[in-house]
């Protein structure tokens, strides 16, 4: 392998080629039920980062039946964002100021952020590490304010620059933003945002687009194989792609905006052509989403095709467990040809023999969130270069 092709490996273990960096990394045992808070997080954590306005955030539409009628108001706070709320993402290792962090590689955000030694919120309620800038010989203070605005609360500081260290790469002069306030807690300290630079909030160029720039990078991709149910979470690979991890060859959709890594969704539905969803219709591609995301009417009827029934007590679909293996294949078609997901992906196993279905509503969305329960399945390409995202069927 090319020593300018980085390899992240994502939590916990690694893999056996010596072509791979061995790092070990934290990883939730047990998957405990959300609150119902949590749920009204994730939406609105959703609808800030995707731009939907509020005017749909009322109340979920559940289905009802005849003998009752039930709705679910939104909480007045919620103290944890969607990345910690299901436990089911995907994070990895970095190096600021050579000082170690754990993010969260986000396809649907562009900035970098992580704390600073002067949150309090980071240091005693969230035990984040934290950077310490005395510590850093390469640290530059900005000064210029950020406040980037999630939904369920924000994080605010202040822009420095330090170096950015992913593995072997090294990025020189990366422009970060520095939390020193946060209303939300997660499982890992920070974001890094692999969107495209026009939608960066701290106004800083990205680190892969710093990668390309500094010549770090030997090509404008990077690629995702993320794996679940082995103590291997699977890999980002920075600036190549690994065709021993896939079935066969990548089909190319094209993005359709530069902005977000948004491209046309021919489809989505089960096997039967009644059960299909969506015509042509807008879709996103994000890493930093749990679930798959769509419009009420949608997710509704998708639901209920599985046999999933809307608990208003905690605001989830919810599926016997024993029926998973019985339940059909999940298909999206993309670039003209068929990309399937499990029943034992698109639902999602908690603590007590709780299963609820991956696939969540967003009243007032026309789009479609693709998020980590496809990723799982897939292998995942974003070429910067010829604005496209290229998927198969991962090993």
């Amino acid at each position: 392998m090319n020593p300018r092709v980085a390899i992240l490996l994502l939590c916990v273990f690694v893999c056996v080629s010596d072509a791979f960096h061995r790092i070990e990394m934290q990883r939730h045992r047990h998957r405990k039920l959300p609150h119902a808070r949590h749920l009204w997080a994730s939406r609105k954590h959703i609808r800030r980062k995707f731009g939907v306005t509020a005017a749909a955030a009322t109340t979920t539409a559940a289905p009802q039946s005849s003998s009752s009628s039930t709705t679910t108001s939104a909480p007045s706070e919620a103290i944890e964002p969607l990345f910690n709320a299901y436990e089911t993402q995907f994070y990895g290792p970095c190096l600021v100021g050579n000082q170690p962090f754990t993010l969260q590689f986000d396809t649907g955000s562009s900035d970098l952020w992580i704390p600073n030694s002067n949150c309090t919120t980071c240091v005693k309620t969230c035990g984040n590490a934290v950077f310490q800038s005395s510590k850093s010989k390469s640290f530059v203070a900005n000064g210029t304010a950020f406040k980037i605005t999630y939904g369920i609360g924000k994080v605010s500081g202040v822009i420095a620059t330090d170096t950015v260290s992913i593995e072997q790469i090294s990025i020189k002069n990366q422009g970060f933003g520095l939390v020193s306030q946060t209303d939300t807690c997660s499982s890992f300290d920070g974001v890094l945002g692999l969107a495209y630079p026009v939608v960066s909030s701290t106004k800083q160029k990205p680190p892969f687009y710093q990668m390309i720039e500094q010549k770090l990078v030997d090509q404008p991709i990077f690629s995702f194989h993320l794996k679940s149910n082995t103590s291997d979470g699977g890999s980002l690979i920075l600036g190549g792609s690994n065709s021993s991890l896939y079935h066969g060859s990548l089909t190319y959709v094209n993005v359709t905006q530069q902005k977000l890594w948004k491209f046309t969704m021919d489809y989505i539905g089960f096997p039967s052509r009644k059960c299909r969803r969506c015509n042509g219709c807008n879709a996103i591609m994000d890493s930093g989403t749990s679930l798959l995301v769509g419009p009420t009417e949608d997710i509704t009827q998708l639901n209920r095709k599985i046999g999933a029934k809307y608990n208003s007590t905690n605001g989830l679909w919810e599926v016997p467990c024993a029926r998973i293996k019985h339940l059909p294949v999940l298909e999206l078609g993309i670039a003209g040809k068929k990309f399937l997901v499990r029943p034992q992906e698109y639902i999602i196993a908690y603590e007590d023999n709780v299963c609820i279905s991956g696939f969540m509503d967003l009243a007032g969305i026309n789009f479609w969130i693709i998020g980590d329960v496809f990723f799982r399945e897939h292998y995942l390409l974003f070429d910067v270069e010829q604005n496209r995202i290229g998927i198969a069927r991962a090993k």
